[in-house]
């Protein structure tokens, strides 16, 4: 796998020097990863930011033996080595299926912070994104039906996901999520038929 993902997201976010580009080649990990693979804790986590060039990525956390999906990360997206909260103590990262990841060790990060200016603009724009994300999913889980949040969450398509992930992220059962989607098929079906 090549680096070419993560640079192409650090480029979008501020103008880029050859020489950081080079550093990133020379110290950047790539990896790849099989589903259900545990990154968090005794994993990769906790001492590297991870960027995902494909594949997808839970937060869970374990509550009365029922894993609880947290926060869901996708393509192009980064992972922030403070990002795993152990605000609660079952908390874990693991992959949904099979995934491309770029490794950033930690102490490679804060050389580059204290060396390239344009590091902390893309920090700034990271921390932005974050903020939006967080928002957009503590508006999801407050929305009073299930109905409503599979319809945002639908609506968003960004993200494919197994049945027990998904209606945990959602915050139902998956019996109501399994209602859910034949209702909304039915309608789908109903609207462009006619």
């Amino acid at each position: 796998m090549k680096l070419d993902p993560l640079i192409n997201f650090c480029r979008a976010l501020a103008p880029v020097s050859d020489e950081l580009v080079g550093l990133l080649r020379e110290n950047a990990i790539t990896l790849s990863v099989c589903k259900n693979t545990r990154l968090h804790p005794g994993g990769i986590a906790g001492c590297n930011a991870i960027f995902i060039a494909s594949g997808t990525l839970r937060k869970y956390t374990t509550i009365e033996n029922k894993q609880i999906t947290l926060s869901l990360y996708g393509e192009d997206e980064i992972i922030g080595f403070t990002e795993i909260s152990h605000y609660l103590e079952s908390e874990g990262l693991e992959t949904i299926y099979d995934s491309e990841l770029i490794l950033l060790p930690k102490d490679f990060i804060e050389k580059l912070y204290e060396k390239y200016p344009e590091v902390d603009i893309m920090a700034r724009k990271i921390f932005c994104m974050k903020y939006q994300k967080l928002v957009d999913e503590s508006r999801l889980c407050r929305l009073p039906s299930a109905d409503y949040r599979y319809r945002i969450f639908n609506a968003s398509g960004k993200y494919r996901l197994p049945a027990r992930i998904l209606a945990s992220y959602l915050v139902m059962r998956e019996e109501t999520l399994s209602r859910l989607k034949n209702k909304h098929k039915a309608e789908n079906a109903m609207k462009f038929g006619s």
